[in-house]
């Protein structure tokens, strides 16, 4: 029961009602009380004159003018209770329009300020999907360029390494060749000399290219999880690196206490472990490190398997331990690192595989502890 304007029917009809009901029951009520009063007064004044002996005429005389009196004040009252029923309905008129006219300019302003609030909160929505949309898209290339540094990062640490791998037979190469070279001034050399001579490069390139299959395998993405050894995913990692720290003077040692075999990405773990090594070797040879060296732990406990890469460098400063595994946070120079290969470390044994990667010092140094379940 509303309106077109939304108004509540019944504040228009049932004031009227009401008031005519009133003035209705109330001149009802009263002309019944004065009709009542009336013929008792009219009993009474019959037997007054009765007791009195009067003339009968006299009295239906005097009842006469009593009824017509009588009826003159009930036409009187009927016409004041119409009256003022209708100067009170004339009233009510002017307070319901004013009531309408006050209820219509609520209600529009309702309306007004919930349209107000629609269109602010649309508006909202509108931007901050924009917001939401422009952050995702932000996330999604500052993640290609941290991949991007990180590929670049690989690729310049991937041809350091290999370098180092192939200065040993590159020198040996070097020396055949000065041999043959030799040998061929003083005319020596004979077919058994040559034949033995190319024996030993053929093996020394074969090294070489062995070499290039092993870095191109390593850095190769997993797919899929799989099982498999800590021990082997660690010496995957340790033979990449094993030439540039012999060369450095850097010794490893590698102790296993208790192997274990842990359900995901290989290739991936030993990433971790050769990035982690890594950054022990640059800190050791930045800090000039009197008999550097590097320990590599494997043990396990229930299903956990434990390693830990300690090095002897003096540690880490406290105001960087909880700074170290953010991206782009790097102790190094610029030209010697981009603060991504400990980042990504996290990354992977922590949302890749549901581990965990911390760091803390000892008295000699950092100590860097992987635990991933089996």
């Amino acid at each position: 029961m509303f309106n077109k304007e939304g108004i509540p029917f019944f504040t228009i009809i049932i004031p009227f009602f009401t008031i005519i009901f009133v003035s209705f029951m109330a001149t009802s009520y009263y002309l019944k009380l004065s009709e009542e009063s009336f013929q008792k007064d009219l009993i009474e004044v019959r037997k007054i004159y009765q007791e009195s002996n009067k003339n009968e005429e006299q009295l239906n005389t005097f009842i006469e003018k009593k009824i017509e009196i009588k009826t003159v004040q009930d036409d009187l009252f009927k016409d004041f209770m119409f009256a003022l029923t209708l100067v009170v309905i004339v009233f009510m008129v002017l307070f319901t329009f004013l009531m309408i006219s006050i209820i219509k300019d609520v209600i529009k302003k309702y309306k007004k300020q919930v349209t107000n609030r629609e269109n602010e909160l649309k508006a909202l929505n509108e931007n901050l999907f924009i917001k939401v949309k422009q952050g995702i898209e932000e996330a999604k290339q500052k993640d290609r360029k941290i991949l991007e540094q990180a590929k670049l990062a690989r690729i310049g640490s991937m041809i350091s390494m290999i370098a180092h791998q192939w200065r040993q037979p590159l020198s040996q190469l070097s020396g055949i060749l000065m041999e043959l070279e030799t040998t061929t001034r003083f005319k020596k050399v004979d077919e058994k000399y040559i034949l033995n001579a190319i024996e030993k490069s053929d093996k020394m390139i074969e090294f070489m290219s062995n070499t290039i299959d092993d870095f191109r395998n390593f850095y190769k993405p997993d797919k899929k999880k799989e099982d498999f050894l800590v021990s082997i995913a660690c010496k995957k990692a340790i033979n990449i690196i094993d030439a540039t720290l012999e060369n450095l003077g850097i010794e490893l040692s590698l102790n296993i206490k208790e192997d274990k075999s842990i359900y995901g990405y290989p290739t991936e773990f030993s990433q971790v472990i050769l990035n982690i090594i890594s950054n022990a070797k640059d800190v050791l040879v930045e800090k000039n490190i009197k008999n550097p060296k590097i320990e590599l732990n494997i043990e396990s406990k229930g299903v956990l398997s434990i390693i830990t890469i300690k090095d002897n460098a003096g540690g880490i400063e406290e105001k960087n331990l909880e700074l170290i595994f953010d991206p782009y946070y790097s102790t190094k120079d610029s030209s010697k690192g981009t603060g991504l290969g400990l980042y990504i470390s996290k990354l992977i044994i922590e949302r890749n595989m549901g581990g965990e990667l911390s760091v803390y010092n000892d008295e000699e140094g950092a100590i860097f502890k992987i635990l991933v379940a089996g």
